[in-house]
């Protein structure tokens, strides 16, 4: 399968995750709260390198994918993730300056469930959802409880496993992730014709 199709086939496993979370917040009422972006701050996030494989492809065909290995190979400085904004911009989603391409632990964390003994499925949510959302946090973890319909974290890095299991089975802290993700598509395209760059207005 070639990385245009791996990437198309991600993408596809992003939509129906979208529609299942956006389906499960309003059965629920849970939410982010207002400009927060405490998750994406942490420094010990994970992820598959097969996750950030659009976001590489979308650098490569931008003409930037180089300049970001060469910073995520080269900046030891942090380890958060190098798509985070430190200041909220006007206007933006949230802190995140790559939202449309963001990996799967970004779409998932917050609401989605995983399984925990005796394949009991739980809320992973995060304390200001905890704290701040108590009503909506309750009214999920019911909703999980009786099996209705919600985001399963291990089904979905399944689909992934099942499109590139290399690239896919195992996580990575999301920096190197990321770096993977750009090398698998460099070398993909080393001794094939590049995709058309994407014109910049």
């Amino acid at each position: 399968m070639s990385i245009y199709l791996k990437v198309r086939a991600v993408e596809r496993v992003f939509n129906h995750l979208e529609k299942e979370v956006d389906s499960f917040q309003k059965s629920t009422g849970l939410g982010c709260m207002p400009n927060c972006g405490k998750c994406c701050s942490k420094p010990d996030i994970n992820a598959s390198a097969l996750e950030f494989l659009p976001l590489a492809y979308y650098l490569f065909k931008n003409g930037e994918a180089e300049q970001w290995l060469d910073t995520l190979n080269n900046d030891k400085s942090t380890t958060l993730c190098p798509v985070l904004n430190t200041i909220l911009a006007p206007g933006a989603i949230g802190f995140c300056s790559e939202y449309v391409h963001r990996g799967l632990i970004c779409r998932l964390f917050g609401f989605s469930a995983m399984l925990h003994k005796n394949d009991k499925p739980t809320l992973v949510t995060c304390k200001p959802i905890k704290e701040g959302m108590p009503v909506a946090v309750a009214k999920a973890e019911s909703h999980i409880a009786s099996r209705k319909d919600f985001p399963l974290i291990s089904n979905y890095y399944m689909q992934l496993r099942s499109i590139d299991e290399s690239l896919g089975e195992e996580l990575f802290p999301i920096r190197i992730a990321i770096a993977k993700a750009i090398n698998a598509v460099l070398g993909y395209y080393a001794y094939r014709r590049p995709p058309k760059r994407t014109k910049v207005a």
